[in-house]
């Protein structure tokens, strides 16, 4: 009875780190995202109504931490090789006028990431959000969300 106790002892210690694992790489930071809103405000650079927004705290403690995120690239600007990451597909993305702009963000990227638009990749990167601080200012011409160094994701580390 006593080597029994041992050996599920031994066998329950041995997968705790492999569940870790898997509950790590189960995080759904895209719903996480969604928990800001949008207030039209009136921005004297653009001389226009601008929606500036307003994140939950989930996402304000998330901001310059590493994130990973699965989803479609979406090319933004091939001159510049600017490109955005879409929580979904091409054809019901932000910009098609099918998704909200929380399911999209800015991609810098370490290195240039190879793609192709209709297979999903995941990135992972420093998440920043796109709002007014004591460091920095809003910027109405980025997205709300801003994925830094983003690199290929690996769940082996």
């Amino acid at each position: 009875m006593k080597y029994l106790f041992i050996v599920l002892v031994f066998i329950f210690t041995d997968c705790m780190p492999i569940n870790a694992q898997r509950n790590k790489s189960n995080i759904d930071y895209w719903t996480t995202m969604m928990d800001v809103s949008l207030k039209a405000k009136f921005n004297p650079l653009t001389e226009n109504f601008d929606n500036t927004p307003t994140f939950g705290k989930k996402i304000i403690k998330l901001d310059g931490k590493k994130i990973f995120l699965k989803g479609f690239i979406i090319p933004a600007d091939l001159t510049k090789g600017r490109m955005t990451l879409s929580k979904f597909s091409y054809s019901s993305c932000y910009f098609c006028g099918a998704a909200g702009p929380e399911s999209v963000i800015e991609i810098i990227a370490k290195n240039p990431i190879i793609y192709r638009m209709d297979k999903p990749i995941i990135l992972e990167g420093t998440l920043r959000l796109n709002r007014t601080t004591d460091k920095s200012e809003y910027d109405p011409f980025r997205l709300l969300y801003i994925l830094e160094d983003a690199t290929y994701y690996s769940n082996n580390k």
